[in-house]
């Protein structure tokens, strides 16, 4: 890929990621949410247990932005733990999209008009994922959903790219 699709593709992919969070951000809940969300931002504040199975790692990165983020109420502060990890799921769904289209897609990507093409679809799929109902409501609350949406993704994104360098040597690294 040439230096003006690579630009291009950072252009789109951080489209995926800008958008996404602007939009989460304005629909963020604005305090702390109703059931098990209430529960995990007041576990996550306070570092206590909430109910099985815990999400010992969710609690420690919702404490982590409601100590660095020195304004707001506490709850909308944990609540931006959603908003972060589903705007970066949608950059990593762009991400894996364009990697599956490129094995399908045999045209030269040097081609502007084909960088175009393949760049353009999985920027429009990623963004139709961030106005889906289900995911929408979970990236704007103190849940869970959101962040395990986020692991799964990096984990496909970094099979993909893993596969794609198998065959080269060093790839153990």
């Amino acid at each position: 890929m040439q230096n003006t699709q690579r630009t291009l593709h950072y252009i789109f992919a951080g489209i995926a990621f800008v958008v996404p969070f602007i939009v989460f951000l304005l629909t963020v809940q604005p305090t702390v949410p109703f059931w098990d969300c209430g529960e995990f931002t007041a576990a996550a504040v306070q570092q206590q247990v909430p109910h099985p199975p815990g999400a010992p790692l969710f609690l420690m990165i919702g404490k982590a932005f409601h100590m660095l983020i020195p304004f707001g109420d506490p709850g909308w502060r944990v609540n931006l733990v959603s908003v972060f990890s589903s705007a970066v799921t949608v950059m990593l769904l762009y991400l894996i999209t364009v990697r599956v289209i490129r094995n399908f897609f045999k045209e030269d990507l040097n081609d502007t008009g084909n960088a175009l093409l393949v760049f353009g679809s999985s920027l429009v799929g990623a963004l139709i994922y961030t106005f889906t109902d289900t995911f929408w409501f979970n990236a704007v609350e103190s849940e869970v959903y959101a962040a395990s949406s986020l692991f799964v993704a990096l984990i496909v994104w970094l099979m993909m790219v893993w596969n794609e360098k198998a065959d080269e040597p060093g790839h153990e690294k």
